[in-house]
């Protein structure tokens, strides 16, 4: 027989999550495990809120700041000056992975990390003046990016359909990185040329995004497989 406290915390589990309705579930609920408590509910720890940490949220914490890292791999295409970095793939796997609350965990503790100085942006940089620079508008767009495609996910948009979600998500970090350049006064792009923070990104950013949603179709596909 189930116990109530272990009912208690998957229930809490999944509403940490995101929404857990029928097929809306997200994708990471199928594969998260009964191994529950780390905090009892006689520490003083419980006093934080909400009700508890368990190591299957710790651990899918850890995958989600690892996909946010994805930038340190990096590649460039014949006479494009601009590296391909894989943290937009990572970005779009974590929002169709994760619900939408723990997204919004782990892209925002990753922000907070980096402005504070621990260099975890692009090229090992940190800090709130590089923060502030040319990639602001970026690190913007990747946070809401992330925040969309773990609603649309939650809402439809997954399966064979997530490579709209993440299609839609991916325009939403132009979109911000294009206002942060035209209101800055950096020394790049020149003026004029708006879409050298754009253009150069297009062919590598598609390429991600196929990859990205061959990888959630095929994980679905395992989550069938598993019990709900």
């Amino acid at each position: 027989m189930v116990s109530l406290r272990k009912v208690q915390y998957k229930q809490w589990w999944y509403n940490l999550l995101g929404p857990n309705l029928a097929k809306d579930r997200p994708l990471l609920s199928y594969f998260i495990d009964d191994r529950y408590l780390i905090l009892t509910h006689k520490s003083p720890l419980m006093l934080l809120k909400p009700v508890a940490l368990t190591s299957s949220f710790v651990g899918a914490f850890i995958v989600g700041m690892y996909f946010l890292t994805f930038e340190q791999a990096r590649f460039f295409f014949p006479d494009n000056p601009v590296p391909v970095t894989l943290q937009t793939f990572g970005i779009l796997l974590m929002g169709s992975i994760y619900g939408l609350r723990l997204s919004f965990i782990s892209i925002s503790f990753y922000l907070i990390l980096g402005i504070s100085g621990v260099p975890i942006f692009q090229g090992h940089n940190g800090g709130i003046e590089y923060a502030m620079g040319v990639t602001g508008g970026y690190l913007i767009g990747f946070f809401l990016a992330s925040l969309l495609n773990s609603f649309l996910s939650t809402r439809g948009f997954n399966r064979g359909l997530s490579i709209w979600s993440m299609l839609a998500s991916n325009m939403v970090i132009y979109l911000p990185a294009l206002i942060w350049l035209s209101i800055g006064d950096f020394s790049w792009p020149e003026e004029g040329k708006l879409y050298q923070a754009i253009l150069p990104f297009l062919l590598g950013d598609f390429i991600k995004l196929i990859g990205a949603s061959i990888v959630i179709s095929f994980l679905w596909r395992l989550a069938g497989r598993s019990k709900d």
